[in-house]
């Protein structure tokens, strides 16, 4: 993604209405927006797209298989939806400002389990394609700070769930938060190629001068891989 402008945030009134939809559409099973907010940083670090009529009935907790439905209200959570990915996207794309959305306890502070359990849930959307962060000896623990933040009330099968000292917890929050920009980074060249618009090759296979380059640089044929060939 190349954007010369910052993205545009969801005011905190459009932040209070999304998360009201969200609520209304399914009290019980729909993403909680801090926990929306992490999957959407997951989708964002990852190297395959993401459409979002594959995602939405897991946001809204639909049962696997159902159908959104339409309505009013699943058109507005839409538009809101595309303002707030946009805007995670073009913030971990500029890598600086990302202004993660946490929910606060009645004495200020963050406990952030629901936004890593998001991030997992995104990643789970499309787990081969973070496999090369298991196969990277110096990305081997950068989950870490996910992993315990989600296990602390989601624990597996076989182990309680570690309680984090809360003299530790805003650590903890802020390492995940500086793992998902190194995860982002770790992603980019190959987040890029995949992502990158298909060229328009002419027929016959010939690329003219001032097409774009078919290694998807995105630069003019003539600027790129056909420099100094004959015109």
């Amino acid at each position: 993604m190349n954007t010369t402008n910052s993205p545009r945030l969801l005011t905190d009134t459009e932040l209070a209405r999304l998360d009201a939809l969200l609520e209304s559409i399914s009290p019980e099973e729909s993403m909680t927006l801090e926990e929306l907010d992490g999957f959407y940083a997951a989708l964002a670090c990852c190297t395959e797209q993401v459409p979002m009529d594959e995602y939405l009935p897991l946001v809204i907790g639909l049962e696997d298989g159902a159908s959104v439905p339409e309505s009013a209200e699943i058109d507005e959570l839409r538009k809101l939806l595309d303002i707030h990915w946009l805007a995670v996207v073009g913030q971990l794309y500029e890598a600086e400002g990302f202004a993660p959305v946490l929910s606060y306890d009645e004495q200020g502070t963050a406990q952030g389990n629901a936004w890593a359990i998001g991030f997992l849930r995104g990643m789970a959307i499309r787990p081969d394609a973070w496999a090369a962060l298991d196969d990277d000896e110096d990305a081997v623990d950068i989950l870490e700070p996910m992993m315990r933040l989600a296990e602390e009330i989601e624990p597996g099968d076989d182990e309680p769930g570690e309680a984090i000292p809360e003299a530790e917890r805003a650590a903890v929050i802020e390492a995940m938060f500086d793992s998902v920009m190194d995860i982002h980074q770790f992603f980019r060249v190959q987040r890029e190629r995949n992502l990158a618009p298909s060229t328009q090759r002419r027929p016959g296979g010939k690329v003219g001068r001032n097409d774009p380059c078919p290694c998807g640089s995105g630069k003019k044929y003539k600027l790129c891989c056909g420099a100094g060939q004959p015109a």
